[in-house]
């Protein structure tokens, strides 16, 4: 449930980019940027100009250090990276009781520059279905 404080936010403050829902079985790649920590496949949920909101498993300190993202497209990893930092990251309520706890994670974009945001505009038009 929403607290009133998210409520007012949402109404008086609305988000700087729509956020699109994306085509079922959208993955994108996390990893640290660094040999010590293993790149992990994620499931996308929704993304936008300014962020982007993924389903994984694990606990949070797996993607602790994780702050680069390879979108991938048509199975073929795409040379371009983006750096992120984690907004919020939660339990995803069907998975408490199972074996495999899922959670989902919430990032925004860093900086990014005219072309890294010119690729990531492409990215969504091609995965994004509808705004939500």
């Amino acid at each position: 449930m929403a607290s009133i404080g998210n409520i007012f936010r949402r109404l008086f403050k609305p988000r700087k980019e729509p956020r699109f829902a994306v085509k079922e079985g959208t993955f994108v790649i996390i990893s640290a940027g660094t040999g010590d920590i293993p790149e992990q496949k994620v499931q996308l949920i929704d993304i936008s100009q300014g962020g982007m909101a993924f389903i994984y498993n694990g606990s949070p300190s797996d993607l602790e250090k994780s702050g680069i993202l390879k979108m991938i497209k048509k199975s073929d990893y795409d040379k371009e990276k983006i750096d992120f930092d984690t907004v919020s990251d939660s339990p995803v309520l069907d998975s408490v009781q199972s074996s495999v706890p899922l959670r989902k994670r919430s990032v925004k974009f860093k900086w990014m520059g005219y072309f890294e945001q010119a690729e990531l505009r492409d990215f969504i038009n091609t995965v994004g279905t509808f705004k939500k």
